[in-house]
Protein backbone atom coordinates (compact mmCIF):
# COMPACT_ATOMS: atom_id res chain seq x y z
CA UNK A 1 0.00 0.00 0.00
CA UNK A 2 1.49 3.64 -0.89
CA UNK A 3 1.34 6.72 0.93
CA UNK A 4 1.17 10.21 0.17
CA UNK A 5 3.24 12.61 1.48
CA UNK A 6 1.34 15.12 1.81
CA UNK A 7 -2.27 14.67 0.56
CA UNK A 8 -4.44 17.30 1.31
CA UNK A 9 -4.19 21.00 0.73
CA UNK A 10 -3.66 22.87 -2.44
CA UNK A 11 -0.29 21.69 -2.96
CA UNK A 12 -0.05 17.67 -2.46
CA UNK A 13 2.94 15.97 -2.52
CA UNK A 14 2.86 12.49 -3.64
CA UNK A 15 5.96 11.53 -3.99
CA UNK A 16 9.74 11.75 -3.18
CA UNK A 17 12.69 10.25 -5.29
CA UNK A 18 16.30 11.05 -4.08
CA UNK A 19 19.78 9.89 -5.04
CA UNK A 20 22.22 10.80 -1.92
CA UNK A 21 26.31 9.63 -2.38
CA UNK A 22 28.76 10.76 -0.43
CA UNK A 23 32.35 9.48 -2.80
CA UNK A 24 34.56 9.30 0.09
CA UNK A 25 32.70 7.39 2.95
CA UNK A 26 30.41 4.95 0.47
CA UNK A 27 27.19 6.15 1.75
CA UNK A 28 24.43 5.64 -0.97
CA UNK A 29 20.88 6.41 -0.58
CA UNK A 30 18.90 5.64 -3.40
CA UNK A 31 14.79 5.71 -2.86
CA UNK A 32 11.50 6.41 -4.09
CA UNK A 33 8.82 6.78 -1.77
CA UNK A 34 5.38 7.65 -1.83
CA UNK A 35 2.57 6.94 -4.87
CA UNK A 36 1.40 7.83 -8.42
CA UNK A 37 -0.79 10.70 -8.22
CA UNK A 38 -4.02 9.69 -5.92
CA UNK A 39 -3.75 6.46 -6.39
CA UNK A 40 -2.34 4.04 -4.11
CA UNK A 41 0.09 2.40 -6.23
CA UNK A 42 3.69 3.22 -4.70
CA UNK A 43 6.54 4.73 -6.46
CA UNK A 44 10.05 3.02 -6.82
CA UNK A 45 13.82 4.34 -6.42
CA UNK A 46 14.23 4.73 -10.56
CA UNK A 47 11.18 6.59 -11.60
CA UNK A 48 11.06 9.17 -13.99
CA UNK A 49 10.26 13.08 -13.84
CA UNK A 50 10.60 16.03 -15.61
CA UNK A 51 13.94 18.05 -14.53
CA UNK A 52 12.60 21.34 -15.83
CA UNK A 53 15.74 23.85 -15.87
CA UNK A 54 17.98 21.35 -14.78
CA UNK A 55 17.85 20.39 -19.08
CA UNK A 56 20.34 24.24 -18.69
CA UNK A 57 23.33 22.29 -17.58
CA UNK A 58 23.18 20.20 -20.62
CA UNK A 59 22.56 23.15 -22.89
CA UNK A 60 25.46 24.72 -21.53
CA UNK A 61 27.95 21.85 -21.76
CA UNK A 62 26.98 21.09 -25.36
CA UNK A 63 27.84 24.92 -26.28
CA UNK A 64 30.78 24.71 -24.10
CA UNK A 65 32.12 21.51 -26.12
CA UNK A 66 31.55 23.37 -29.52
CA UNK A 67 33.85 26.14 -27.94
CA UNK A 68 36.69 23.70 -27.27
CA UNK A 69 36.53 22.02 -31.01
CA UNK A 70 36.81 25.65 -31.67
CA UNK A 71 33.15 26.10 -33.74
CA UNK A 72 32.07 28.84 -31.51
CA UNK A 73 33.29 31.73 -29.53
CA UNK A 74 31.46 32.71 -26.28
CA UNK A 75 32.78 36.32 -26.92
CA UNK A 76 31.11 36.34 -29.91
CA UNK A 77 27.69 38.09 -30.70
CA UNK A 78 25.05 34.94 -31.31
CA UNK A 79 24.28 36.57 -34.64
CA UNK A 80 27.02 36.37 -35.91
CA UNK A 81 26.65 32.28 -36.50
CA UNK A 82 22.79 32.62 -36.60
CA UNK A 83 22.52 36.11 -38.49
CA UNK A 84 19.07 37.21 -38.18
CA UNK A 85 18.14 34.08 -36.03
CA UNK A 86 14.91 33.30 -38.61
CA UNK A 87 12.38 32.94 -36.15
CA UNK A 88 14.50 34.27 -33.74
CA UNK A 89 14.59 38.04 -35.07
CA UNK A 90 17.44 38.69 -33.81
CA UNK A 91 16.67 42.21 -35.35
CA UNK A 92 13.47 42.36 -32.85
CA UNK A 93 14.59 40.38 -30.02
CA UNK A 94 15.71 43.18 -27.86
CA UNK A 95 14.77 46.85 -28.48
CA UNK A 96 15.51 49.37 -25.77
CA UNK A 97 15.03 52.58 -26.17
CA UNK A 98 14.27 52.46 -29.78
CA UNK A 99 17.69 50.74 -30.84
CA UNK A 100 17.71 47.44 -31.40
CA UNK A 101 20.88 45.45 -29.16
CA UNK A 102 19.50 41.66 -30.44
CA UNK A 103 22.38 41.30 -32.50
CA UNK A 104 25.02 42.44 -29.94
CA UNK A 105 23.89 40.04 -27.28
CA UNK A 106 26.90 37.38 -27.07
CA UNK A 107 26.57 33.80 -26.52
CA UNK A 108 28.48 34.11 -22.88
CA UNK A 109 25.37 36.77 -22.11
CA UNK A 110 23.12 34.38 -22.87
CA UNK A 111 24.71 31.69 -20.78
CA UNK A 112 24.55 33.72 -17.71
CA UNK A 113 21.27 35.36 -18.28
CA UNK A 114 22.99 38.84 -18.51
CA UNK A 115 21.19 39.72 -22.25
CA UNK A 116 18.20 41.36 -20.51
CA UNK A 117 16.12 39.33 -22.54
CA UNK A 118 12.06 39.04 -21.32
CA UNK A 119 10.89 35.81 -20.34
CA UNK A 120 7.21 34.39 -21.21
CA UNK A 121 6.48 31.97 -18.34
CA UNK A 122 7.99 35.10 -15.42
CA UNK A 123 7.00 38.53 -17.36
CA UNK A 124 3.58 37.17 -18.96
CA UNK A 125 3.25 34.45 -16.75
CA UNK A 126 -0.73 34.77 -16.39
CA UNK A 127 -1.06 35.21 -20.52
CA UNK A 128 1.14 32.29 -21.03
CA UNK A 129 -0.27 30.05 -18.41
CA UNK A 130 -3.65 30.94 -19.50
CA UNK A 131 -3.12 29.43 -23.16
CA UNK A 132 -1.56 26.48 -21.70
CA UNK A 133 -4.82 25.40 -19.70
CA UNK A 134 -6.79 26.47 -22.50
CA UNK A 135 -4.88 24.23 -24.96
CA UNK A 136 -2.99 21.57 -22.73
CA UNK A 137 -2.29 19.05 -25.32
CA UNK A 138 -0.81 22.42 -27.85
CA UNK A 139 2.67 20.93 -29.24
CA UNK A 140 5.49 23.26 -28.96
CA UNK A 141 8.65 23.96 -31.07
CA UNK A 142 11.52 26.95 -30.90
CA UNK A 143 9.37 28.75 -33.40
CA UNK A 144 6.20 28.63 -31.79
CA UNK A 145 7.50 29.56 -28.46
CA UNK A 146 9.20 32.73 -29.82
CA UNK A 147 6.13 33.36 -31.63
CA UNK A 148 4.42 33.75 -27.91
CA UNK A 149 7.32 36.02 -27.17
CA UNK A 150 6.55 38.58 -30.05
CA UNK A 151 3.21 38.39 -29.39
CA UNK A 152 3.32 39.36 -25.91
CA UNK A 153 5.63 42.17 -26.81
CA UNK A 154 8.60 40.64 -25.18
CA UNK A 155 10.98 42.25 -27.67
CA UNK A 156 9.57 45.65 -26.65
CA UNK A 157 10.14 44.86 -23.21
CA UNK A 158 13.99 44.00 -22.39
CA UNK A 159 14.92 44.58 -18.69
CA UNK A 160 18.34 46.23 -19.43
CA UNK A 161 21.46 46.69 -21.97
CA UNK A 162 22.99 43.45 -22.91
CA UNK A 163 25.55 42.95 -20.45
CA UNK A 164 24.22 45.73 -18.03
CA UNK A 165 22.64 42.81 -15.48
CA UNK A 166 21.12 39.90 -14.74
CA UNK A 167 17.60 38.24 -15.41
CA UNK A 168 16.70 34.98 -15.63
CA UNK A 169 14.73 33.93 -18.85
CA UNK A 170 13.82 30.64 -20.54
CA UNK A 171 14.46 33.06 -23.93
CA UNK A 172 18.21 32.50 -23.72
CA UNK A 173 18.32 29.39 -23.58
CA UNK A 174 15.84 28.39 -26.59
CA UNK A 175 18.51 31.09 -28.37
CA UNK A 176 21.47 28.69 -27.52
CA UNK A 177 19.61 25.26 -28.51
CA UNK A 178 18.64 27.01 -31.95
CA UNK A 179 22.56 27.96 -31.71
CA UNK A 180 23.21 24.25 -31.14
CA UNK A 181 21.09 23.09 -33.79
CA UNK A 182 22.65 25.03 -36.90
CA UNK A 183 26.33 24.28 -35.35
CA UNK A 184 25.70 20.51 -35.47
CA UNK A 185 23.25 20.02 -38.26
CA UNK A 186 21.60 17.85 -35.34
CA UNK A 187 18.16 18.46 -34.15
CA UNK A 188 18.49 19.74 -30.06
CA UNK A 189 17.36 16.22 -28.64
CA UNK A 190 19.36 14.46 -31.06
CA UNK A 191 22.44 17.25 -30.54
CA UNK A 192 22.28 16.65 -26.39
CA UNK A 193 21.94 12.61 -26.97
CA UNK A 194 25.02 12.00 -29.12
CA UNK A 195 26.85 14.49 -26.62
CA UNK A 196 25.85 13.72 -23.27
CA UNK A 197 23.34 11.14 -22.89
CA UNK A 198 24.87 7.96 -24.87
CA UNK A 199 28.56 8.74 -23.25
CA UNK A 200 27.28 8.87 -19.93
CA UNK A 201 24.66 6.08 -20.44
CA UNK A 202 21.85 7.96 -18.96
CA UNK A 203 19.83 5.38 -20.37
CA UNK A 204 16.12 6.66 -18.99
CA UNK A 205 16.68 10.13 -20.07
CA UNK A 206 14.96 11.61 -23.03
CA UNK A 207 13.92 14.49 -24.84
CA UNK A 208 9.68 14.60 -23.56
CA UNK A 209 7.64 15.15 -26.44
CA UNK A 210 10.16 16.14 -28.83
CA UNK A 211 12.15 12.75 -28.52
CA UNK A 212 10.35 9.09 -28.43
CA UNK A 213 10.40 8.11 -24.81
CA UNK A 214 13.84 6.00 -24.00
CA UNK A 215 14.47 3.73 -20.89
CA UNK A 216 12.46 1.79 -18.98
CA UNK A 217 11.58 3.62 -16.28
CA UNK A 218 7.94 4.87 -15.38
CA UNK A 219 6.75 8.47 -14.69
CA UNK A 220 5.99 9.83 -11.28
CA UNK A 221 2.56 12.31 -11.41
CA UNK A 222 4.16 16.15 -10.97
CA UNK A 223 1.82 18.66 -9.35
CA UNK A 224 1.78 22.63 -10.01
CA UNK A 225 -0.50 23.53 -6.97
CA UNK A 226 -3.47 20.85 -7.41
CA UNK A 227 -2.84 20.91 -11.32
CA UNK A 228 -1.36 16.82 -12.48
CA UNK A 229 1.31 18.61 -15.05
CA UNK A 230 2.40 14.93 -16.01
CA UNK A 231 -1.17 13.51 -16.58
CA UNK A 232 -2.96 16.80 -18.02
CA UNK A 233 -0.50 19.17 -19.85
CA UNK A 234 1.49 18.84 -22.91
CA UNK A 235 5.03 20.89 -21.49
CA UNK A 236 6.40 20.73 -24.68
CA UNK A 237 6.86 24.59 -24.34
CA UNK A 238 9.58 24.23 -22.11
CA UNK A 239 12.21 23.02 -25.01
CA UNK A 240 15.88 24.04 -24.62
CA UNK A 241 15.07 25.90 -20.91
CA UNK A 242 13.51 22.60 -19.82
CA UNK A 243 11.98 19.78 -21.28
CA UNK A 244 13.90 16.60 -19.97
CA UNK A 245 12.37 13.23 -18.68
CA UNK A 246 14.84 11.65 -16.46
CA UNK A 247 15.70 9.95 -13.20
CA UNK A 248 17.61 11.00 -10.20
CA UNK A 249 20.27 8.33 -10.78
CA UNK A 250 20.56 9.01 -14.49
CA UNK A 251 20.93 13.04 -13.33
CA UNK A 252 23.52 12.17 -10.84
CA UNK A 253 25.51 10.00 -13.38
CA UNK A 254 25.79 13.66 -15.49
CA UNK A 255 26.74 15.61 -13.07
CA UNK A 256 29.44 13.23 -11.78
CA UNK A 257 31.05 12.69 -15.18
CA UNK A 258 30.73 16.91 -15.83
CA UNK A 259 33.36 17.23 -12.75
CA UNK A 260 35.41 13.99 -13.31
CA UNK A 261 36.09 15.86 -16.77
CA UNK A 262 34.54 13.16 -19.32
CA UNK A 263 32.13 15.51 -21.14
CA UNK A 264 35.37 17.98 -21.44
CA UNK A 265 38.31 17.76 -23.24
CA UNK A 266 40.24 20.42 -21.06
CA UNK A 267 39.68 21.32 -17.33
CA UNK A 268 39.85 24.71 -18.54
CA UNK A 269 36.12 24.40 -20.20
CA UNK A 270 34.99 23.02 -16.58
CA UNK A 271 36.43 26.38 -15.14
CA UNK A 272 35.01 28.56 -18.03
CA UNK A 273 31.45 26.66 -16.82
CA UNK A 274 31.69 28.13 -13.42
CA UNK A 275 33.07 31.43 -13.98
CA UNK A 276 30.48 33.43 -12.59
CA UNK A 277 32.02 36.39 -11.25
CA UNK A 278 30.55 38.94 -13.33
CA UNK A 279 27.14 37.52 -11.44
CA UNK A 280 28.63 37.48 -8.70
CA UNK A 281 29.04 41.46 -8.22
CA UNK A 282 25.29 41.86 -8.40
CA UNK A 283 25.12 39.01 -5.74
CA UNK A 284 24.34 36.48 -7.62
CA UNK A 285 25.27 32.40 -7.43
CA UNK A 286 25.20 31.80 -11.65
CA UNK A 287 27.34 30.79 -13.83
CA UNK A 288 27.04 28.94 -17.36
CA UNK A 289 24.09 27.05 -17.37
CA UNK A 290 24.68 26.11 -13.34
CA UNK A 291 24.52 27.62 -9.97
CA UNK A 292 26.78 27.86 -7.08
CA UNK A 293 25.18 26.61 -3.86
CA UNK A 294 26.54 27.70 -0.15
CA UNK A 295 25.16 25.26 2.29
CA UNK A 296 26.79 25.31 5.68
CA UNK A 297 30.30 26.29 4.83
CA UNK A 298 30.43 23.80 1.66
CA UNK A 299 30.33 24.29 -2.08
CA UNK A 300 27.85 22.63 -4.27
CA UNK A 301 27.22 23.35 -8.16
CA UNK A 302 24.21 22.55 -9.78
CA UNK A 303 20.28 23.45 -10.74
CA UNK A 304 17.02 23.36 -9.62
CA UNK A 305 13.61 22.71 -11.89
CA UNK A 306 10.37 24.31 -12.06
CA UNK A 307 8.48 21.19 -10.63
CA UNK A 308 10.67 20.50 -7.76
CA UNK A 309 13.79 18.89 -8.88
CA UNK A 310 17.40 19.67 -6.94
CA UNK A 311 20.91 18.49 -8.39
CA UNK A 312 23.78 19.09 -6.63
CA UNK A 313 27.49 18.16 -6.37
CA UNK A 314 30.04 19.41 -3.71
CA UNK A 315 33.64 18.36 -5.95
CA UNK A 316 35.81 18.52 -2.69
CA UNK A 317 34.05 16.16 0.01
CA UNK A 318 32.35 14.24 -3.69
CA UNK A 319 28.94 14.54 -2.16
CA UNK A 320 25.91 14.09 -4.82
CA UNK A 321 22.40 15.05 -4.75
CA UNK A 322 19.65 14.46 -6.51
CA UNK A 323 15.92 14.85 -5.83
CA UNK A 324 12.55 15.36 -6.63
CA UNK A 325 9.50 16.11 -4.57
CA UNK A 326 6.97 15.86 -7.20
CA UNK A 327 5.06 19.46 -6.77
CA UNK A 328 6.54 23.07 -8.00
CA UNK A 329 5.21 24.68 -4.84
CA UNK A 330 5.74 22.47 -1.71
CA UNK A 331 3.55 23.30 1.24
CA UNK A 332 7.07 22.90 3.53
CA UNK A 333 10.45 24.30 3.65
CA UNK A 334 12.46 22.19 0.54
CA UNK A 335 15.77 23.99 1.50
CA UNK A 336 15.35 22.88 5.03
CA UNK A 337 15.02 19.51 3.83
CA UNK A 338 17.54 19.60 1.59
CA UNK A 339 20.25 21.17 4.34
CA UNK A 340 19.11 17.94 6.84
CA UNK A 341 19.75 14.93 3.75
CA UNK A 342 23.30 16.94 2.69
CA UNK A 343 23.74 17.31 6.70
CA UNK A 344 23.60 13.77 6.96
CA UNK A 345 24.93 12.29 3.64
CA UNK A 346 28.06 14.66 3.53
CA UNK A 347 29.32 13.00 7.38
CA UNK A 348 32.85 12.65 6.56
Amino acid sequence: MGHHLVDSGRTPVKSFLLYAENGKTGLLVHEGVGTVGRSEDPVGRNWRFNCASVTKMFISTVVLQLEEVGLISLDDPVSLYLGDGGYLRLGEIHQLDGMSHGEDITIAQLLRHRSGLGDIFLDTQTRFNLGVLLHPHRQYDARKIMDSYFRFGLGKKPHFAPGNGYYYSDINYVVLGTLIERMTGQSLPQAIRTRILEPVGMDDTWFAFHEPPHGTAKPVDQYYGRINMTRYINTSYEWGGGSHATTTKDLALFIKALFAGKLFREASTLRKMLDGAENAQEGQSYACGINKYEVDGRTYWGHGGFYGTLLLYDPVNKVTFSANISQAMPPFDPEAAVRKILEIIGVR
